[in-house]
């Protein structure tokens, strides 16, 4: 690749959205940029909503934008996204510093008083090429102003001054300013009369789908903010096919010649994106989704492809270019060990950048960034691999908590890798904020790099377990060669001691007599070991010290002829009970923690349950097995008992108040699209509620008490199953 090339734009920008500038190439979204622009221009609130990764920003800043300046409306793109300071003193900033302000009304000026959102937004004059615009606040990615750690007050005062200016309504406290200098003749009848006249503005928010129920706590302030809402969905076959092709036949300075592509090439690559190729016979009945961000990678290695290779100017792109489906793989296996590759210096840079604006950082982030690369690449890739898919090859959702302790990271660790590397996306449940994998379409990749990563480090292992063999092995071969130089001097000696045979004979009739006490002695030790390995559940070491004793028949019959008397093999069928009865709760007890990190709660609530209920047969038959012996000892400790049954409580309390928080939270976010009427969306979080049903009837009264209902759960889910299926039926 040329200099010249590598400074020039691309037709597709990868995984940065869109710009203003790059409007040209951004296709595929006409009629979203039409309807939406005519639903800013007409309404004074609009929010727009979209899952990760649908190109939200991209839409605004390369399709709006262009489309509102047309009709003499001035986009002006704020973020919430600095907690060092308030967040009205930073859109004021914003504001201030737009090249679009013409000029500021000075009518009724009040001095030494800090200006509203309202009043700001009232006095700035906007213009377009010299002629009057109205302004068009955009607040993208707004879910920041919930997520971030603004200061309660700081984001308590900004909703109150956007409601304002939302609702039309003059600030209250300005208000009763005015009216009281009106009536002492501070002011006149035609400055009263400039104030009372609305700014003229028009306000977007841009926010996540996965964050629209936060729009709840700002709709006490705003009634009606939800009223004008605009759902940007994935672009459907047809539309992602203008979104490849145009952008390539683009004519313009651009690091890659115009170029084509073939029709097979084509289709073959939205069927990737669309996951058909996931499926054996190819087509099926899904419905064609593809998301942006997606499109916008396998594009771009197809355009670097080009820019390396010189291609000449409408160059044909076919499928042997790309080498097939698995070229699109690995595009996207590419991106992501790209990312993981530049997540280090992404890491170091944003800690660099919030020093610079004069934010502190954590003790830890400032070891953090002490750390070499590789280590940092290593997390952060351990952490993906391990702890954010599942057992069955799935996405996983993990609390913030969980991971900052299990890796001892810090929250900008992972900020980083969701909002620079992209590979994650962050979700907030009541108190607490969930990481996963951004996108479906990188588990592919992930499964693949983490199941390389664990066959190299299984076969470390091996070859170092095979040089301690052979390191063992040389150190066995030293022992027994001199264990035989022994045994030759040994028997040197014992031929001189036998030509006293008189005194050899005494030696060893005493031998004899120690022999067979020491026999006793071991076989009844072994016993004893066997009965330690049951006192303290070692089950499987015990089966093997009782099989190890009944193996040797001369030992039993010495323990069951000698006082105190022990049938061995009758014991050992007892333990058998006591090691099958333990692993009915020990399986229970395993299977529940494992349901629980995969955030099947009610599952898990369900085997710890059964793991309970199992421990009570088990510490009934120590009680009664244990009174039969002879002894009077306990075979099983039972404080070991107990302590099980005290975790076995304590993960039952956990897993209780962990399904009923996951519950709310599913009732929370249906309860909002019910309001929005994204039926949908509300049919989603109910099946995740009818997954979270407890089936022990303790749990569902629990359940049924927090939720301060009058009637089961499992009737109330199925009443609004009923009723939010019979919506989308009228909508069909």
């Amino acid at each position: 690749m040329t200099s010249s090339a590598n400074q020039l734009p691309r037709r597709y920008p990868g995984l940065r959205p869109f710009e203003r500038s790059q409007s040209a190439v951004f296709h595929g979204r006409q009629e979203d940029i039409v309807r939406l622009s005519n639903l800013i221009m007409r309404e004074r609130l609009v929010v727009l909503f979209s899952k990760s990764g649908m190109g939200k920003t991209s839409l605004l800043q390369a399709g709006c934008a262009p489309e509102l300046e047309r009709q003499d409306f001035v986009p002006i793109f704020l973020r919430t996204e600095r907690s060092d300071r308030s967040i009205l003193t930073s859109i004021r900033e914003m504001l201030d510093k737009n090249p679009q302000i013409g000029g500021v009304d000075q009518t009724g000026v009040r001095s030494d008083v800090t200006q509203t959102l309202w009043e700001k937004m009232k006095r700035l004059e906007f213009d377009l090429n010299g002629l009057p615009a109205t302004p068009v606040l955009v607040f993208d990615q707004f879910e920041e102003a919930f997520t971030l750690s603004h200061a309660d007050e700081s984001r308590r005062q900004f909703f109150h001054e956007l409601a304002d200016l939302a609702n039309e309504t003059m600030p209250e406290a300005l208000r009763a300013t005015l009216l009281e200098e009106f009536e002492y003749g501070k002011i006149d009848v035609e400055t009263m009369q400039w104030w009372e006249q609305q700014p003229n503005v028009r306000i977007v928010l841009s926010i996540r789908s996965d964050f629209l129920h936060f729009i709840d706590r700002v709709s006490k302030g705003i009634p009606g903010i939800l009223r004008n809402r605009y759902e940007l969905l994935p672009l459907d076959r047809e539309k992602a096919r203008v979104a490849i092709v145009n952008p390539a036949q683009e004519e313009g300075a651009y690091a890659s010649p115009t170029f084509l592509f073939a029709p097979e090439a084509l289709d073959e690559m939205l069927d990737f994106l669309s996951g058909h190729d996931n499926y054996a016979n190819g087509r099926t009945d899904k419905k064609d989704e593809i998301e942006a961000v997606n499109l916008q990678i396998v594009c771009q290695d197809i355009e670097e492809r080009i820019i390396d290779y010189h291609k000449e100017v409408n160059f044909l792109v076919d499928s042997p270019f790309y080498e097939g489906k698995e070229g699109l793989r690995n595009s996207i296996r590419n991106f992501y060990q790209n990312q993981l590759q530049q997540f280090p210096k992404a890491l170091v840079d944003r800690l660099a950048l919030k020093k610079q604006l004069g934010v502190s950082i954590t003790g830890l982030d400032e070891h953090l960034t002490s750390l070499p690369p590789e280590q940092l690449r290593d997390t952060a890739r351990r952490l993906i691999e391990e702890s954010l898919i599942t057992p069955g090859n799935r996405r996983n959702s993990v609390v913030d908590d969980t991971l900052i302790s299990e890796y001892h990271i810090s929250p900008d660790f992972l900020d980083t890798l969701v909002d620079k590397s992209r590979l994650l996306r962050k979700e907030p449940r009541l108190d607490d904020f969930y990481y996963e994998i951004s996108h479906d379409t990188l588990l592919p990749a992930i499964i693949e790099s983490r199941n390389a990563r664990r066959d190299k480090e299984q076969s470390d292992r091996e070859k170092a377990e095979y040089l301690k063999q052979l390191a063992d092995e040389a150190r066995r071969r030293e022992a027994v060669e001199a264990e035989l130089a022994t045994t030759r001097r040994q028997r040197k000696m014992a031929r001189t001691v036998a030509a006293t045979s008189f005194l050899s004979l005494l030696v060893s009739l005493a031998f004899g007599v120690w022999f067979i006490n020491e026999y006793v002695e071991n076989a009844r030790n072994q016993l004893q070991q066997a009965e330690f390995y049951v006192h303290n559940e070692l089950y499987n070491a015990a089966d093997h010290a009782y099989e190890d004793l009944i193996a040797h028949p001369r030992r039993t019959w010495i323990l069951e002829n000698s006082k105190p008397h022990q049938d061995v093999c009758a014991e050992y069928d007892i333990v058998k009970l006591f090691h099958q009865s333990y692993t009915v709760v020990d399986n229970n007890f395993s299977l529940a923690d494992s349901l629980m990190l995969v955030n099947q709660y009610a599952q898990a609530l369900k085997h710890y349950r059964l793991a309970e209920d199992s421990l009570v047969g088990y510490q009934s038959l120590n009680r009664r097995l244990s009174q039969d012996s002879v002894n009077q000892k306990w075979r099983v400790k039972p404080e070991r008992i107990q302590d099980k049954a005290d975790l076995i409580s304590t993960r039952i309390v956990n897993a209780n108040q962990t399904l009923i928080r996951e519950f709310k939270i599913s009732q929370r976010e249906y309860e909002s699209f019910v309001e929005a009427r994204v039926w949908g969306q509300a049919l989603r979080n109910l099946r995740r509620m009818k997954q979270l049903l407890p089936k022990h009837p303790s749990d569902e009264a629990d359940l049924q008490s927090a939720l301060k209902i009058n009637e089961s759960p499992s009737i109330y889910v199925q009443k609004e199953l009923d009723r939010c299926l019979a919506k989308l039926a009228a909508f069909e």
